[in-house]
């Protein structure tokens, strides 16, 4: 992305992300769990709402664990809920426990590799070059591993960690696999510390959801940008027109009915949600789904459509706006 684009204000950045990692449903307030990357959007609904949450940031799939065990009223997802085939079968464990859901899809993220501004010649690296740089069995330790010409300056690799949605889908579609990926990384889960790494040192190599380093102060966005994959950039054009493939992802909110139904707050909240979201993203920048997409999802919510439109698969290639047509 141009520089220019990083000094956007990130003035929603608030408290520390682990906060609240014990909450339990069972409260007055609210509980949130899930996804780092989709915090930030949750966070302003909630501060610009008034509404008391209880929120944590714990990664997409740690967070499924306690929204599917009746732990929490609202899961933040930056994937699709992860059913049969998958390494945890979230659609069967929150049916095992009873838990109906309504999925909500609320922006889209173009999943981004970044790196350090003053890295001025990996500037765009091809999928299969990030392949071979983050698989399990990577023999790439320095720039010139990846190409000959470049230095012969050691990489620092920093990233999500496991439990996050974000380093499941970057190992699916970057390594082919979920979870595998090289084991020396430096890993995450805030993102304000992850940008500061990446800031840090000028061999860093990171990735991370689009709007996430904006959450960092602004003397640490200006030091960062992104790398294009395969020359294309992770902008708002090409993750709407599908040509920063195979890294462009929806994004998600996960609301269970039992809190609809037997919390005071649940409906509100998710009412306020969808009718500002599309104004907020682009304060904290992510990027809108199509204003057809955004009319669907609130007649999702308004008739109580439950469970997931993606069966279970939260990888395959997804005309959303066609998903929530079928239902």
């Amino acid at each position: 992305m141009r520089r220019g684009i990083l000094a956007i204000t990130a003035a929603f950045a608030v408290g520390a992300l682990g906060a609240c990692a014990d909450a339990s449903a069972d409260g007055d307030e609210l509980v949130v769990s899930g996804s780092s990357t989709v915090y930030p959007i949750t966070q302003t609904v909630a501060r610009e709402s008034g509404i008391d949450v209880d929120m944590a940031a714990e990664g997409t799939t740690d967070g499924f664990e306690r929204f599917c065990s009746g732990q929490s009223h609202i899961n933040n997802a930056s994937e699709a809920i992860p059913g049969a085939g998958q390494p945890t079968d979230y659609v069967q464990m929150c049916a095992d426990n009873g838990v109906e859901y309504i999925e909500l899809p609320i922006a889209l993220d173009a999943l981004s590799v970044v790196r350090h501004i003053d890295n001025d010649f990996a500037t765009t690296l091809t999928l299969d070059e990030l392949r071979e740089a983050w698989a399990p069995d990577s023999d790439v330790t320095t720039w010139s591993d990846l190409r000959p010409a470049w230095p012969d300056e050691e990489i620092e690799f920093v990233g999500r960690p496991e439990g996050s949605g974000t380093f499941e889908y970057f190992t699916h579609q970057v390594t082919g696999e979920v979870g595998a990926i090289r084991e020396d990384y430096r890993t995450s889960d805030d993102m304000v510390e992850l940008a500061g790494w990446v800031a840090d040192d000028v061999d860093s190599l990171g990735f991370m959801g689009a709007g996430n380093y904006l959450e960092a102060d602004e003397e640490v966005r200006d030091v960062i940008t992104t790398v294009a994959v395969d020359g294309v950039e992770p902008s708002l054009r090409n993750a709407q027109d599908g040509t920063y493939e195979p890294l462009t992802r929806p994004l998600f909110i996960y609301v269970s009915t039992a809190a609809l139904e037997e919390h005071d707050d649940a409906e509100e909240f998710v009412e306020y949600y969808l009718e500002h979201v599309y104004d907020i993203l682009p304060r904290v920048y992510f990027y809108r789904l199509p204003a057809e997409a955004h009319d669907l999802v609130r007649d999702r919510f308004d008739q109580r459509t439950t469970g997931s439109m993606l069966g279970g698969d939260p990888y395959q290639d997804v005309d959303i706006v066609e998903a929530l047509s079928a239902g």
